[in-house]
């Protein structure tokens, strides 16, 4: 039997010990027990009544008993805000040793009580965390860890012990890590909200009995197994990540508190396993293994039900799901789950071929998707390994799996991207050349297709500074075109086409210039964008006619340690996830920033939409409540930072709502023009209106996602101010989110000069 099964069948024929009522105590064997006064244990060997004083005491190998009572890992009543050191988030207590048990000497589960009250900007800087344990082996026992940050904690027993939560306001509060071989945690009460880590990282986690309170990204996603466990829901996607062979439930069930209707167990994706659980929903719920699947994942349940009946899990994506049959074989070899060398690949057809890999005691069966047999030839290299050697001659490039099968019904998967036989970079049949004619500019040239598509790539230049990429469309026989504006008058333009099909090298540059300067374009009252021609390399100058790409940390979030790399874009245009739907300008760093500056000068009424999608989907807009906001501004003057605009920011008031307010940029100084409205309108298909009219500056915004049905805050907001004026017409955005996750998908802007 494999290391992993013996341990898995360990905690499957685990007996629940019983309660220590008289331990014997001894350097070894310490007793916690906070209704003890300090005279009292003064003179008792081995007897403590703060948890600080008994772990102080630990020997290489320690069991903690621990009376009912509620034992404050960190004093919450002390107003020092916590910080981390060497880039860690803040602990409360970080306890170093080889074993060590902790055992609650109650009768049930809530009598002793191990407790914090800090989160992230709710008394500390980071993503405050009770314990950090680096410890080989680690036992908890009948007991109730809780960050009680934003959870009331009760504690029947003794009244005068409960306190109300720090906050309504969900923030990060974690419970614990642990740096180790193994980790069984029976009947513990894990309570937090987001971010729950209940006790997360030992190389085995074992779950027997225990209960969950978490939002989203919270569970331990390593080598786990839950058994007999019960999770309170009050997010979408309780675990953040799963790898390896992910985590087993056994006889588990699930219960969705908050108002999510789209339920699912990872946000990142990885393999679960669930047998014998069961999930508790309103009876229009979907539940998923995650939310964008890739077509690789393998998932196994065995009679899951929801609500009482069997249900299939993600079946969106069917191919995500084994439904296992018989479960008896696969738990005495360990967590049913078929490892591969790797989940994703590309090749191409005349290249090296690849080489997959399953290490298993069976052997295993290959396969391609059915219907894709004719872009890959699969030769078998012993019982557990394949040569997969592309063979695309249909000059597309397909993606597709090929899978790995065991007799016992578990399964892996590969998603292949199969490209066509690289081609030579192609000829020009006509060379390019420039036209002007109507206000549009139009690259004509002509390639040897070669029975392929033309994937060339055009940059407009203006005076040698890039103002538009374009490249060629497939689907259509127009010419690359760039449409001209007053801001080309007077200069010279330039195409610089980078020529490439599909599956080809690309061949050098051919840079073709206007023969004289542009002249004749009327001064444009109105510009828009998708802003999917806008060149994403860094531009920092601030010049009439150009959008000035570039990044900055403003002076106000100044107490966030936090930089950008100046040789890496701010910002990409590309494919969103989570709440940004379809393709868009994303954030690439923290502080990425957009500024255009309109050719003259005495610019007088102005209004600016601009249409986002945030990636997050709670309303919360950005990742944590330390400085980060989105301003949008009008009537802005670039060189000096100075005009008007309104400001999106998440804050400690509220998880799934931020704050809307009108402001004023003063050479980069920024100060409230209107009170701040908190609102959960920022949410997908989002509209931001601002309007600077006279000395009336007004804002709209408003979201096409319905109001959420737990939410009390308005779902839309009207902001006005009075302001002095000023000639400025250009425009400013600013981000200090952090990205990935927590970006905003700008879809279009719009622009009106009066």
């Amino acid at each position: 039997m494999t290391k992993t099964a013996s341990l898995l069948l360990s905690l499957l024929l685990m007996i629940a010990s019983p309660a220590v009522a008289q331990p014997q105590l001894d350097a070894r064997h310490l007793l916690l027990d906070g209704s003890l006064s300090d005279a009292e244990v003064a003179g008792r060997e081995h007897v403590f009544n703060t948890l600080q004083a008994a772990v102080a005491h630990l020997s290489d190998t320690t069991t903690i008993y621990i009376r009912p009572w509620v034992y404050w890992v960190d004093d919450p009543d002390t107003p020092a805000v916590r910080v981390g050191e060497q880039g860690r988030e803040p602990f409360g207590m970080v306890i170093r040793t080889t074993k060590l048990s902790l055992i609650g000497l109650g009768d049930e589960a809530d009598d002793v009580v191990l407790a914090s009250m800090r989160g992230q900007t709710q008394g500390a800087v980071g993503n405050f965390t009770m314990f950090d344990f680096h410890v080989d082996e680690l036992q908890v026992e009948n007991m109730t860890l809780g960050n009680f940050c934003n959870v009331d904690l009760d504690y029947p027993r003794r009244p005068e012990l409960s306190r109300p939560k720090r906050s309504a306001t969900i923030t990060q509060a974690h419970v614990g890590y642990v740096h180790g071989r193994r980790l069984e945690a029976r009947r513990v009460r894990f309570i937090s909200r987001l971010n729950l880590n209940p006790l997360n990282g030992a190389g085995e986690s074992f779950y027997d009995s225990c209960h969950f309170e978490c939002t989203d990204d919270a569970l331990n996603g390593g080598r786990a197994v839950y058994r007999h466990c019960t999770f309170d829901l009050y997010g979408q996607k309780p675990w953040w990540s799963t790898f390896g062979a992910g985590p087993l439930l056994v006889d588990c069930d699930f219960y969705v508190k908050g108002s999510n209707r789209e339920m699912y167990f990872c946000k990142q994706g990885g393999p679960l396993t669930l047998i014998d659980c069961r999930y508790h929903a309103p009876e229009d719920t979907y539940v998923g293994w995650t939310a964008y699947p890739q077509p690789w994942l393998r998932c196994y349940q065995q009679n899951f039900m929801l609500n009482g009946h069997p249900y299939q899990i993600g079946t969106r994506q069917q191919q995500n799901t084994i439904v296992l049959k018989d479960t008896s074989v696969l738990l005495s070899q360990g967590i049913p789950c078929l490892n591969i060398s790797r989940h994703s690949a590309e090749l191409r057809t005349g290249d090296a071929p690849l080489t997959l890999v399953c290490s298993d005691p069976e052997p295993v069966e290959w396969r391609v998707a059915s219907g894709c047999e004719r872009f890959v030839a699969l030769t078998p290299q012993g019982s557990d390994s394949v040569l997969v050697t592309p063979t695309n001659e249909s000059g597309k490039t397909v993606s597709f799996c090929v899978m790995a099968s065991t007799p016992d019904g578990r399964e892996a998967a590969c998603l292949l991207t199969v490209h066509p036989r690289l081609l030579p970079a192609p000829t020009f049949v006509q060379q390019p050349s420039l036209q002007l004619k109507k206000g549009v500019a139009r690259l004509v040239y002509d390639l040897d297709l070669q029975g392929r598509f033309d994937e060339s790539v055009v940059t407009w230049l203006r005076d040698d500074i890039p103002v538009s990429v374009a490249k060629a469309n497939p689907q259509a026989l127009a010419y690359p075109e760039y449409h001209l504006t007053d801001a080309d008058n007077g200069h010279r333009l330039s195409a610089v086409i980078t020529p490439r099909l599909h599956g080809s090298l690309a061949g050098d540059r051919v840079r073709v210039d206007a023969p004289k300067p542009v002249k004749g374009q009327k001064k444009s009252k109105r510009m828009e964008t998708d802003f999917s021609d806008l060149p994403t390399q860094w531009q920092p100058r601030v010049l009439p006619g150009y959008w000035t790409v570039d990044g900055y940390k403003p002076a106000d979030t100044a107490e966030y340690p936090w930089a950008f790399d100046t040789g890496k874009p701010m910002w990409e245009y590309g494919e969103g996830f989570n709440g940004a739907v379809g393709m868009g300008l994303l954030q690439a760093q923290r502080g990425a920033r957009l500024m255009y500056t309109p050719v003259g000068a005495g610019y007088g009424d102005m209004s600016l939409v601009l249409d986002v999608d945030p990636t997050k989907t709670a309303g919360q807009g950005f990742g944590s409540a330390t400085g980060q906001y989105m301003d949008v501004c009008l009537k802005f003057d670039p060189l000096t930072l100075t005009g008007y605009g309104l400001r999106i920011e998440r804050t400690v008031k509220h998880g799934k709502a931020v704050d809307f307010q009108l402001v004023e940029y003063d050479h980069g100084r920024v100060r409230p023009l209107s009170d701040a409205v908190s609102a959960t309108c920022y949410r997908t298909g989002c509209t931001i209106s601002l309007s600077c009219e006279g000395h009336r500056l007004t804002a709209h915004v408003g979201t096409k996602t319905p109001r959420p049905a737990d939410g009390d805050l308005p779902h839309e907001v009207s902001l006005q101010a009075e302001v002095a004026g000023n000639a400025f017409g250009g425009i400013h955005i600013q981000h200090t989110g952090t990205c990935g996750e927590s970006t905003t998908m700008l879809h279009r802007l719009e622009a009106r000069w009066r």
